[in-house]
């Protein structure tokens, strides 16, 4: 039943229940069950012991997304007092280098907390003192810094190349309509490492067209982030300079449940949701049921 609620909406999942087992059950005992699970996932995530064979490099992406959310203010009737909002989930994938297993963390509450709990995954495949993690991201500061808190000096940030040739496509209308062919020469000369070369064009081209706020943009993008265009040395090394990973961890792990069309949610619940996909996106779905037997809780319901 909890395996349902996580993937489908309540709904559906009592669908499921009578299409998979014969068994008829309302969409409340599906919803209290299913966050009954969810709420003691938490407490596994942070309980994930470190391993004792430390890891030479791993991978690190970052990002945010925002979520439907729903609030009510005390009142006989709720419905008149509730609003619609949306609320920031932040999610973490980390990935020893060449291997093909990820995991994952996720935080509603703030970048600090992801990081915490982002660490701990880390530690439990593998990170220590002399771990190299690179980062990749879209160059957003939060994740720059989460990044440092979690590995220090062992820690080196990319940005997004995808991410860069947007910025390039925008710059580009400045001078010509051939986007396409223009990006593709200042992909290809970030590829080669030449950064510098592609801002001093830029700065020439800014004093040809200086109210481009396309142009603008770009300039100011790369000259603030010294140091993370270095795709050559990125490259050579095998590393990523792309962070599609994370793009398709935010389908396929929280949007997949959590954005359901029509679907609003009360933070604590999404919280809690976030928490127990993650448990089971790290493969340690186990876990929660391991635990129920040790209690001898399970029943057949749940």
């Amino acid at each position: 039943m909890t395996d349902f609620g996580i993937e489908e909406s309540f709904g559906q999942a009592v669908c499921r229940m009578k299409e998979h087992h014969g068994i008829e059950v309302n969409v409340s005992a599906v919803r209290n069950i299913t966050e009954k699970h969810a709420s003691r996932a938490k407490e596994l995530l942070a309980n994930e012991p470190p391993i004792d064979q430390k890891s030479k490099q791993m991978i690190l992406e970052m990002d945010g997304e925002m979520v439907p959310l729903v609030e009510y203010k005390d009142s006989p009737d709720k419905r008149k007092t509730k609003t619609n909002l949306w609320g920031e989930l932040r999610v973490s994938a980390v990935q020893n280098h060449h291997e093909v297993t990820w995991k994952y963390a996720s935080s509603f509450n703030s970048a600090d907390e992801l990081g915490d709990r982002t660490k701990r995954v880390m530690e439990s495949i593998g990170l220590g003192e002399k771990t190299l993690v690179h980062g990749v991201g879209d160059g957003a500061k939060w994740i720059y810094e989460q990044g440092e808190r979690i590995a220090g000096s062992n820690f080196s940030y990319t940005i997004d190349q995808p991410h860069l040739c947007e910025y390039f496509s925008k710059a580009i209308e400045a001078w010509t309509g051939d986007t396409k062919k223009e990006s593709d020469r200042l992909k290809q000369l970030a590829d080669e490492g030449k950064i510098d070369s592609i801002i001093e064009e830029l700065q020439k081209r800014q004093e040809e067209y200086p109210n481009h706020e396309g142009l603008a943009s770009c300039l100011r993008y790369i000259k603030n982030r010294p140091g993370q265009f270095e795709y050559d040395k990125i490259r050579g090394k095998e590393l990523p300079v792309g962070s599609g990973k994370i793009e398709s961890t935010h389908r396929s792990l929280m949007q997949k449940r959590l954005k359901k069309p029509g679907t609003w949610w009360l933070k604590e619940n999404a919280d809690k949701m976030a928490d127990l996909r993650t448990l089971r996106g790290n493969g340690n779905w186990h876990l929660l049921w391991q635990a129920e037997l040790n209690m001898g809780t399970i029943s057949l319901a749940a």
